[in-house]
């Protein structure tokens, strides 16, 4: 049966799939759909008014309308609709007609309320029910979630038609209630024609809004015991991707409006406390266990590292997104004896054997983007991670990632900087920031020694040492590879290996080393029997990838990385001496530093020096001072890029 009626179907076909369609509806406990379908008899006339591709020669489809609403009750369950009606304009765009909604089985219901084809010569291709696909979402990975999807793919796509649909979603569980945060996104990827965002909220519920970029204002209609918020925006033209851009929630760059029901964050860590609290729950097998684990350990220190390796490398690690431990974590015993958890798990496991021995920890939450992180909008719905934190007596933390099996206690727990929501045991919480990364410990040591032959061949001893936490990244990576493996990843290089050498790969608190050596076939350019060129050996950024361009519309996002610190020696054959020593090179920008100094040591030419990447956020008004600074950069590039070493 379809979903929708279409033009060409014979009278009294129409007139009864009406009569299906509106009961459909009325079945449905929510306000009417405001949006209708388009298809119908009188639609061939609406369509020449469509934009054409002419109109927007860079986008691959335009938005002529996206509607959401969410409506919330006195108990908490919320009632979400969603209205999308797009022209695609090319191939590129034919992936908007595929389609996917997230569920939770048990928890909340879908109903697709209308789905169509409108081909460019007016006539309609309704969906139909049987290519409707329910299925369960991330049936790919390890993890136990009743999380489901409905799926479909719209039929007879083809450029110039319109894709259409709707569906409404109930929340009839909520985990939390009343908490609501969303954004009213001004510009989008695509040109938008008309886009409406409802809010309705019954009496006695407060909407907090805050403006970034915009002034705009919701209309408020207050009718039957409820109050509904309207945002609207007409005409939006399309984001032009650019490289290394802000996302679109920069609130600093894009207009928006941010949403939200909650009147504080104390709701949250009150909340969350109690469920952590809950099922700290230990029995007599775990505090054995504990004092085992922990017998001899004289130091607080001590005890926790026992514990957290413990957590963190024999409690294996599966997400558990099912039912109410979607938010709420297994009891500790229970963690313990099966063995394996996902982070909320994990972390209650972790806070409860650290309480047994005497320690205190707490539970922090974490945001999968801390930058959209508002401190002003409380929300559960910024965090999908947590942590524990420990207290130090200095005033600093042990960030304890149980998840992460190649951490140590002393290290930071993400490679950025990052707000994160602490949560006391008395309910009462504070934002606090993790360490960033540090020289002095987070950093990796390359050494490279190359014996060159009288063929251009050249013997490589390459030496990688990573400590702290950019040690973390390359033991996940050697750790996950077969021994074979582990021989092609540098075979892949062009390396063939005489010898492979991995140090403290479980040695977590020793620097993590690889040796290597091999033969790497005319590695240098043999030019003619008194003529040898060494090419690429520089390690610089020049930034080529954003500089083509005159102009830039948006700030530039960089990110932050650990210092890398490099030492090659170059060994030639005797007699070969260097035509010209380049000159040494040093600049800092905010956002990269790097740095080379070159000479000889011995028979050696030595080419030594660092670079490290910075977070920094280039503003469209910099682009200009940018482009000469990187065209510094490639300058020196190209002097270094080919080194002549001459037989005298």
């Amino acid at each position: 049966m379809c979903l929708e009626s279409g033009a060409g179907y014979q009278e009294m076909k129409i007139a009864k799939c009406i009569i299906i369609f509106l009961t459909f509806l009325l079945a449905s406990c929510a306000a009417s759909l405001p949006y209708r379908s388009l298809s119908g008899p009188d639609i061939r006339g609406a369509l020449s008014a469509f934009p054409m591709q002419e109109d927007h020669p860079d986008a691959t489809a335009v938005f002529l309308l996206n509607y959401g609403s969410m409506e919330m009750f006195d108990d908490g369950t919320q009632v979400y609709k969603h209205t999308v009606r797009c022209k695609i304009l090319n191939e590129r765009g034919y992936y908007l007609a595929r389609k996917s909604i997230s569920y939770r089985e048990g928890y909340s219901r879908v109903k697709i309320l209308y789905a169509n084809t409108i081909r460019p010569d007016g006539t309609t291709v309704p969906l139909r029910e049987e290519d409707i696909i329910d299925s369960a979402a991330y049936s790919q990975y390890e993890e136990y979630t009743d999380i489901k999807e409905k799926k479909f793919t719209m039929a007879a796509i083809e450029p110039g038609c319109i894709v259409e649909y709707a569906y409404e979603v109930k929340h009839t569980k909520p985990f939390l209630l009343h908490d609501y945060y969303t954004r009213f996104a001004l510009r989008e990827f695509f040109p938008v024609k008309e886009k409406v965002m409802e809010i309705i909220l019954p009496n006695g519920r407060q909407l907090h809004m805050a403006n970034f970029k915009t002034d705009i204002k919701p209309t408020v209609e207050e009718y039957g015991g409820k109050t509904k918020y309207t945002f609207r925006s007409e005409n939006s033209p399309e984001i032009i991707p650019e490289p290394n851009m802000p996302r679109p929630t920069d609130k600093d760059v894009f207009p928006q409006v941010h949403c939200w029901t909650l009147s504080c964050w104390n709701v949250i860590s009150k909340w969350y406390a109690g469920l952590v609290k809950e099922q700290m729950q230990s029995d007599e097998a775990l505090d054995d266990f504990t004092r085992k684990l922990t017998a001899g350990k004289t130091t607080d220190e001590d005890k926790i590292r026992a514990i957290f390796d413990f957590v963190a490398r024999e409690v294996r690690y599966v997400a558990v997104e099912i039912g109410p431990h979607t938010m709420t974590p297994h009891p500790a015993r229970d963690v313990l004896k099966k063995k394996y958890g996902d982070c909320k798990d994990k972390t209650t496991l972790l806070l409860t054997m650290l309480k047994t021995v005497g320690i205190e920890g707490r539970p922090a939450l974490v945001p999968k983007d801390s930058d959209a992180l508002d401190e002003a909008a409380p929300s559960m719905g910024y965090f999908n991670h947590v942590i524990a934190v420990v207290p130090k007596k200095d005033g600093t933390f042990y960030w304890l990632d149980s998840t992460n099996k190649v951490a140590v206690i002393d290290s930071v727990p993400f490679l950025v900087p990052t707000r994160v929501l602490q949560i006391n045991e008395d309910g009462s919480y504070q934002f606090v920031k993790t360490p960033d990364l540090e020289d002095s410990r987070d950093y990796t040591d390359l050494m490279q020694r190359v014996h060159v032959k009288e063929s251009g061949d050249a013997v490589v001893e390459y030496i990688y040492s990573s400590y702290g936490k950019c040690a973390e990244a390359e033991r996940n990576k050697f750790r996950n590879l077969s021994p074979r493996a582990r021989e092609q990843h540098f075979e892949a290089k062009g390396i063939e290996l005489q010898q492979l050498e991995i140090l403290n790969l479980d040695e977590l608190e020793s620097p993590f080393v690889v040796k290597v050596r091999g033969l790497m076939r005319n590695e240098i350019h043999k030019v003619d029997d008194n003529e040898m060129i060494l090419s690429g050996a520089a390690m610089i950024r020049d930034y080529d990838e954003l500089t083509a361009v005159k102009s830039r519309r948006y700030p530039i996002r960089f990110t932050g990385s650990g210092l890398v610190r490099f030492k090659k020696f170059f060994y030639f054959p005797k007699g070969y001496r260097i035509r010209k020593l380049p000159a040494n090179y040093k600049i800092e920008d905010p956002y990269n530093i790097n740095e080379i100094k070159c000479g000889f040591e011995g028979n050696a030419f030595v080419m030594e020096g660092k670079i490290k990447d910075l977070k920094y956020a280039l503003k469209p008004g910099e682009f200009e001072f940018f482009k000469e600074r990187a065209l510094e950069r490639k300058k020196y590039k190209t002097s270094v890029r080919n080194i002549i070493f001459e037989r005298k």
